[in-house]
């Protein structure tokens, strides 16, 4: 669900940000890459892709469904105190978690999640996340997050099975998220998609664009250059360029 703030509400939640990302950034993770300064997806994909010419073929690959939507707001607001001691800014927080939704013009509450389209969402996000990026790094495994998207890379089927179901009884345990089995899989890399991105099957693992996101890629140009639609060249130019950019 999208939870846009008001521009109080957004100039608010940016100067939340802007103090709290010094207090809890420095203590993610390096296997962490999204919403971080200095980081990016690309950055994401070579650590993957390092790991691959490491030597780990395969990926235990983890969807966790529906993550802004089911984010337990009395764990994640746990999780903030271990920082944050002021209760006014703590009640703030929490404020805006249970703000609300609109859906068909009707406010609707919200128990549970952490609404996208607003500044903080991001950083609630890698807090909550961060106890999974801790246990597995105290389990010493090689993996890569970013986001609610994370890829953990191993050697073999079987200790990626043996991994999957246990990170699984952790994520739905102790953070109270649920796992979509049926978008998670164990399997090679190349098989896989990755913020986009996949891997082609040789020693270098080289980069490359998942076919999935190629397809997407193509019927946006067919859409935009469609004759049917009603559009001057200058205006389809423009729209094709803006396109171009924004994929780049």
């Amino acid at each position: 669900m999208l939870g846009i703030p008001t521009v109080m509400d957004r100039l608010i939640q940016q100067a939340l940000l802007q103090v709290m990302t010094p207090i809890f950034d420095p203590y993610f993770s390096p296997n962490s890459f999204g919403f971080r300064p200095g980081k990016r997806a690309h950055d994401a994909v070579k650590q993957a892709q390092a790991y691959i010419q490491e030597g780990y073929r395969y990926v235990v690959d983890m969807d966790l469904e529906k993550f802004f939507d089911r984010v337990n707001h009395d764990i994640l607001m746990a999780r903030v105190a271990r920082k944050v001691k002021d209760k006014r800014v703590l009640k703030l927080i929490r404020g805006y978690l249970n703000a609300g939704v609109m859906e068909n013009g009707v406010t609707k509450e919200t128990v549970e999640g952490t609404p996208q389209g607003g500044p903080l969402s991001p950083l609630l996000a890698n807090i909550l996340l961060d106890d999974l990026d801790q246990e597995l790094t105290k389990r010493g495994h090689c993996f890569v997050r970013y986001a609610d998207d994370c890829n953990i890379f191993v050697k073999s089927k079987r200790a990626g099975e043996r991994v999957m179901n246990s990170v699984i009884q952790f994520v739905e345990g102790k953070l109270k998220l649920r796992v979509n089995r049926e978008k998670s899989a164990v399997d090679r890399p190349w098989n896989r998609k990755f913020l986009g991105f996949s891997f082609l099957p040789n020693r270098q693992a080289t980069i490359r664009l998942a076919p999935k996101t190629i397809e997407r890629f193509k019927e946006k140009i067919r859409e935009i250059t469609n004759r049917t639609r009603p559009m001057s060249i200058s205006e389809r130019i423009l729209k094709l360029n803006q396109y171009l950019i924004l994929c780049s």
